[in-house]
């Protein structure tokens, strides 16, 4: 029994956990973000076509033929499920659960690799699961990270796989010194920029190890990684070549994130920084003592990052190294290059706190057991740990009670279905693009992007852009209705002629869904 009860068998309980919480009601809660079909469309019609485009964007700077909006490997990944198991909400989250394992099961390798202890590795997959850092949103219903993101269809949790790879693969190189090893290191970091591109910063963890390991003998090691990470990017600078012109019409709305020629832009970067830290206790009130777990963190990370710091530096030691130079890295470039404050970023560094916090709560663990109130300080750990369990268990109760509050989405969009005709072509915002997917689905963002003035080769008027497109249903959904009581205050140009061009082409009321989840949605009927 006891070779059975093992710190590994004990982690794979935790994964078989982890992926049974996130499986369930997993279609429920969250309710639909918008990035979750957008970014789906673009794997809907690799898997079916073999382009890497979307359908739901046509004319937007030939978005159906060529997409340069994100990277291209999260939707080469959801293609390949799409083959397999065909189109729907659960399959594209799914991908994400299939990555939270493998975060979970690289985190527990790499902690027990570095440091030969599985303990440390189990303690940081149990601060994974069971820790509350984050605030709520309406898309983050548990404040863990990871079960959220896990929740989420989004390239945010391809980025980590990769990454967690990448510095197993430095490792491999480090004791075998073997180039090949050194170069796929290089490799899986690039893939991780072809996730996201802030997987970009995987490469500058690896040189920064690969110079502090080799120093003066890193030639070779650097060049195999190098050449590893330029083998994954080459295709995709081929791609974007092909079609500069796209390119920049797609990208161009992205401007005000790569401003990088703009001293002042770095400085606003990082004043701005701490919104993406936004404590996860909730309102203010008696209950923030209760969470136990952020408070531990507060604690707990600090300190042990110092003490892994100092035995990097004082101590040589190569194993803190690999967790130190992320630690270090990933925060200050988000800070001054990132305009983007989202916490779902993150992501991509917190399994390496994990293993930080981890390791300093072992080394307190062993410390107090060679002092005379071991028991008693034991106890206190064990009382704390369990306090913390206890705290994460309630924000995963939270995410099933939710789900009996939350209306199923196929069931939402089943009642939006049945008041249109078979062969429309619809306009509405992407977010109901699931369950939709067989009829000509057009995005509201492909019109209001052509009354953009740099829109090329001219602006179109709203009425224009409407009749363009030439929709048979429009849905008007909340969101719709506050952008254009948002825009009416500044100009009301746009939201007249929309309801002109309702008004000129007969549309006709067939049905209002008015839903407690997805709010109320309008279906009309285009008739000339």
């Amino acid at each position: 029994m006891a070779r059975i009860l093992t710190p590994t068998f004990a982690a794979c309980c935790f994964l078989f956990f982890f992926w049974a919480i996130s499986l369930h009601n997993l279609t429920i809660v969250p309710r639909v973000y918008e990035d979750e079909p957008w970014q789906a469309s673009t794997g809907w019609k690799l898997a079916t076509t073999g382009i890497f485009g979307s359908d739901v964007f046509v004319g937007r700077y030939g978005m159906e033929h060529n997409y340069y909006g994100f990277m291209p490997l999260h939707p080469l990944i959801l293609a390949t499920i799409f083959r397999a198991a065909g189109l729907g909400l659960f399959q594209d989250r799914y991908e994400s659960v299939a990555m939270g394992v493998l975060i979970l099961a690289l985190t527990y390798s790499l902690a027990r690799r570095l440091f030969q202890d599985a303990r440390i590795g189990l303690l940081a997959i149990l601060f994974l699961i069971f820790v509350p850092l984050t605030g709520l949103t309406y898309i983050q219903r548990s404040g863990i990270l990871l079960i959220d993101m896990a929740r989420l269809a989004r390239y945010d949790m391809v980025v980590p796989v990769l990454g967690l790879a990448s510095l197993h693969a430095y490792l491999s190189a480090r004791q075998q010194d073997t180039g090949r090893w050194y170069f796929l290191s290089g490799l899986l970091a690039g893939l991780s920029s072809q996730a996201h591109l802030y997987g970009l910063f995987w490469l500058p963890v690896l040189l920064v190890l690969l110079f502090w390991d080799h120093r003066r003998k890193m030639n070779r090691a650097l060049g195999y990684a190098l050449l590893g990470f330029i083998v994954v990017w080459l295709p995709y600078l081929a791609y974007v070549l092909g079609d500069l012109y796209d390119w920049r019409g797609q990208t161009r709305g992205y401007a005000n994130r790569f401003d990088l020629l703009n001293l002042q832009w770095y400085l606003n970067n990082l004043l701005n920084e701490y919104h993406r830290y936004g404590p996860g206790l909730g309102r203010l009130g008696p209950n923030i003592l209760l969470r136990v777990g952020f408070w531990s963190a507060l604690v707990v990370l600090p300190l042990s990052l110092f003490a892994l710091a100092r035995r990097a530096l004082r101590l040589d030691d190569r194993s803190a190294r690999v967790i130190v130079v992320p630690l270090f890295l990933f925060p200050l470039l988000f800070a001054f290059l990132i305009y983007l404050k989202l916490v779902n970023y993150t992501i991509t560094f917190v399994p390496l706190a994990a293993i930080a916090a981890a390791w300093g709560g072992v080394m307190f663990w062993n410390w107090a057991g060679r002092t005379k109130w071991s028991r008693w300080m034991h106890l206190a750990l064990t009382v704390l740990l369990v306090a913390i369990s206890i705290e994460g268990a309630t924000r995963l109760a939270a995410i099933e009670a939710e789900a009996s509050t939350t209306t199923p989405y196929y069931q939402f969009i089943g009642a939006v279905r049945q008041y249109i005709p078979a062969g429309s072509r619809i306009l509405g915002l992407h977010n109901y693009w699931f369950g939709l997917d067989d009829f000509d689905y057009r995005s509201f963002i492909v019109p209001l992007s052509w009354t953009d003035p740099n829109n090329e080769p001219r602006p179109l008027t709203f009425d224009e852009a409407l009749t363009q497109v030439a929709p048979d249903i429009v849905l008007l959904d909340d969101r719709m209705r506050g952008y254009f009581t948002e825009i009416a205050s500044i100009n009301d140009s746009q939201p007249a002629q929309f309801y002109n061009w309702l008004k000129n082409h007969d549309a006709q009321l067939l049905g209002r869904i008015n839903d407690s989840t997805y709010g109320l949605v309008e279906i009309y009927r285009v008739t000339r």
